[in-house]
């Protein structure tokens, strides 16, 4: 029987690492991430011995950070993904290492060596990586480039969804499940399973409108945000609903919109994705960063949960500031400072690096306006339902595991799956099914 072993992910938005089993032993990688903040961050050990291929769904390094980890040792087993993944993959692993002081197993070499085994492979072609064992990928809808994956091995079809989304965002277009063929198991995220988005354009008016409110009255705002794809999306937000006031993006997201402009087929539409981006102070000097702490705009800066990056050169003042806001657009993690600003309006954050020369110790009650805006790029409850409900099971099989959630989400969204008629589990770390 085909195993399936779960090395991370479980119950938990972190480290995703799904390993599939064929009946000879031959194996394939899903993803191999890393946690946030725990000590433990890397996927759950396992004898990789007959590894014939890892694939990606995407760059997140929740995803992706740990994949320099299966290239220490003789076996270099081909990964699977696309260029405008693979050159981003490479720039947030380089970063991982330099600004974080957990000691990873791995590094530059090591780096390399993932690279020199990349394959590119485009969507909708069937890839076999060992026998009666195949790969696909579809488009996933989460960020450019992102994908989800049929793994088709023994006769049986694994639908792994990697970060999905089927609404459509200013950046990318929408996973749509009627592309994916018949599956006998499928493999969910379940991030907001128990959430319910805004409605986006009503959303995305309100955000502009309070930024454009604050400027005028001489106020800043601080828009941490992840620099892949979420930073871009809140420029080309504030472009679309006509923001005219100076805009600076600094830090890593600099770099990840440059690279953008080189895989213009990755992004829904290339002609607004350059309107948007020719309003925007790119901040890469010293130089230019006073002159953004200096001016009252809008500073669109990685990190999205406030566990560091550039975003910390300009956080002091704002939070003291009444006139002044801090705009949080993303997912924030439980235990991160900005899920603590969120909660209790309460920044507290320290951090010391002899290089880069880092040196932070923040604990400031928080004067100015603090919200959240949910440009998620995650299907929600309802939208993972309606995802479900679309797919073909091959003899109403009707396998599903719920992963890429905290333990709430996973194992609710777990049960409301059971309720309807599914075989449905939110499984553990280190758990092994076989289909």
């Amino acid at each position: 029987m085909v195993k399936i072993s779960f090395l991370g992910s479980c119950r938990e938005v972190g480290r995703s690492a799904i390993l599939i089993e064929s009946n000879q032993g031959d194996q394939c990688v899903l993803d191999y991430g890393v946690r946030f903040n725990e000590e433990d961050r890397m996927p759950i050990a396992a004898n990789l011995s007959r590894l014939k291929a890892v694939a990606l769904t995407h760059c997140h390094i929740d995803h992706s950070g740990a994949l320099p980890f299966l290239y220490l040792n003789g076996n270099k087993p081909p990964l699977f993904t696309n260029a405008v993944t693979l050159e981003i993959v490479e720039k947030l692993i380089y970063d991982m290492l330099k600004v974080s002081s957990y000691p990873y197993p791995f590094g530059k070499k090591e780096i390399n060596e993932l690279i020199r085994y990349s394959q590119f492979l485009e969507n909708g072609i069937k890839q076999k990586i060992a026998p009666k064992f195949y790969i696909t990928f579809y488009d996933a809808g989460h960020v450019p480039g992102s994908v989800s994956i049929i793994v088709e091995v023994d006769g049986k079809r694994i639908f792994y969804s990697g970060d999905i989304n089927t609404i459509k965002t200013n950046l990318v277009d929408s996973a749509n499940p009627n592309d994916i063929p018949e599956i006998d198991v499928a493999i969910m995220e379940s991030t907001y399973a128990l959430r319910a988005h805004p409605p986006r354009a009503a959303l995305e008016r309100e955000f502009v409108e309070r930024t454009i409110n604050i400027i005028e009255n001489g106020g800043k705002v601080l828009v941490p945000a992840f620099g892949v794809a979420r930073s871009q999306e809140a420029l080309m937000i504030l472009d679309k609903y006509h923001y005219k006031g100076k805009l600076f993006l600094d830090g890593l997201a600099t770099l990840i919109s440059k690279i953008y402009f080189d895989y213009p087929n990755s992004l829904k539409n290339k002609n607004n994705y350059r309107k948007a981006m020719r309003n925007v102070n790119f901040v890469n000097r010293r130089r230019k960063r006073l002159y953004a702490k200096k001016s009252n705009g809008v500073i669109v800066s990685p990190s999205g949960m406030l566990k560091g990056g550039a975003a910390m050169e300009y956080i002091r003042p704002i939070l003291k500031d009444p006139s002044s806001a801090i705009f949080l657009i993303g997912y924030q993690v439980e235990g991160t400072p900005g899920r603590q600003l969120l909660d209790e309006g309460i920044f507290q954050f320290k951090e010391h690096h002899s290089y880069p020369y880092i040196d932070y110790d923040i604990n400031i009650k928080a004067k100015c306006e603090i919200k959240h805006y949910d440009f998620s790029s995650h299907s929600d409850g309802e939208e993972l339902h309606n995802y479900i409900d679309s797919l073909n099971f091959n003899n109403n099989s009707k396998e599903i595991f719920c992963v890429h959630g905290d333990n709430k989400a996973t194992i609710t969204f777990a049960k409301q799956l059971a309720e309807k008629g599914f075989n449905s589990v939110a499984p553990e770390d280190g758990e092994v099914y076989k289909i």
